[in-house]
């Protein structure tokens, strides 16, 4: 088994809403979380400060922060993995997700080697048309009472 220090794990914060990355080894959707009440948070993103207060205090964050790193311990002893990819994903990819990320490379740092990777951060273009369709095919397929009047 390879000693912590070398075993590599990359961090990938990602919006659902634009895909779902294919390379992760271990995936969490955090997007039905609270969302901040930051006012103006827009002009903010999860690596700010303000946004972390107000996030990681939250108790699905807390808890989510003790879930992940429990869980790779164990995903990399069962697999004996050296590199290890873990996506968090939230809808937009900017906040939620950035500010686990964040933090989570704060507590994983000092026992392995960590790579963070905010593939959505600087997106734009975010079409809630295009997100509402995208949900409605989503429901179709794997919903079949969907009502396409809602």
């Amino acid at each position: 088994m390879a000693q912590a220090q070398d075993i590599n794990i990359k961090l990938l914060s990602f919006g659902h809403s634009f895909g779902v990355p294919k390379q992760a080894d271990l995936l969490y959707s955090i997007r039905h979380f609270p969302a901040t009440n930051v006012e103006n948070y827009q002009q903010y993103d999860g690596r700010h400060k303000r946004i972390q207060n107000e996030l990681l205090h939250l108790t699905e964050y807390e808890d989510i922060l003790k879930t992940i790193p429990e869980q790779l311990m164990k995903f990399i002893d069962e697999h004996n993995k050296t590199s290890v990819t873990v996506a968090i994903g939230c809808e937009q990819g900017r906040h939620r997700s950035v500010a686990v990320v964040e933090r989570l490379a704060e507590l994983l740092g000092n026992t392995y080697n960590v790579q963070v990777n905010h593939r959505d951060l600087q997106r734009t273009g975010y079409d809630k048309n295009k997100q509402r369709e995208r949900t409605k095919n989503r429901d179709r397929k794997y919903n079949n009472n969907y009502d396409e009047n809602n």
